[in-house]
């Protein structure tokens, strides 16, 4: 009997997504700043939140995706924008307090060469097998034989942050035309 596969509280043998999601928010010059460290929840943009209907257990994100808004000539200078990922996620050693967890921190170009172009996040390799593929020296859990994603426990919330102009930012950041953050994944 083969015991690696595990199942939901309601018995869905493996976990099977009930309901797929794609989720997205923009992030302009307007949208607030956050302290990249220890953000709080009001600051950063919720895209999805685990738990919201009783027969919700988890979600698995598979793909985070950004795609620049924006389109300011190469010859502009230097634009970037700075935008942390996060998990808003209760504290285990004292559940009735909760943590917003980076994920990740990248850094999104302006230019018009990025312009429309959905640029993917990488994400954490996951359990799912995929064909081995590629240069087993490579860093994406995707070319050496692994899924990405992100599985989120009730309760967890996947958020994103505006930090601010990005670290090689030397002609400015977002204007109102932004960026859009897409994840796509679903509930189980």
């Amino acid at each position: 009997m083969f015991r690696g596969i595990s199942s939901t509280s309601t018995n869905k043998q493996p976990c099977l997504i009930d309901r797929p999601f794609l989720r997205g928010a923009r992030v302009t010059n307007s949208t607030a700043t956050c302290d990249p460290t220890n953000p709080n929840l009001t600051d950063l943009i919720q895209l999805v939140r685990v738990g919201d209907l009783p027969s919700e257990d988890a979600a698995l994100v598979e793909d985070i995706t950004i795609v620049s808004n924006e389109d300011y000539p190469d010859k502009s200078g230097i634009r970037t924008a700075d935008i942390g990922l996060y998990v808003y996620a209760p504290n285990q050693a004292a559940p009735s307090t909760s943590a917003a967890l980076m994920v990740g921190r990248f850094e999104v170009g302006l230019s018009g060469s990025t312009f429309g172009y959905p640029l993917p996040v990488q994400l954490f390799a996951v359990n799912a097998p995929v064909p081995k593929t590629g240069d087993t020296n490579l860093i994406a859990p995707i070319q050496i034989g692994k899924g990405e994603g992100l599985y989120l426990e009730k309760g967890y919330i996947l958020c994103a942050g505006y930090i601010g102009n990005g670290p090689t930012s030397v002609s400015g950041g977002l204007s109102s035309s932004g960026i859009t953050i897409w994840c796509q994944g679903g509930f189980y």
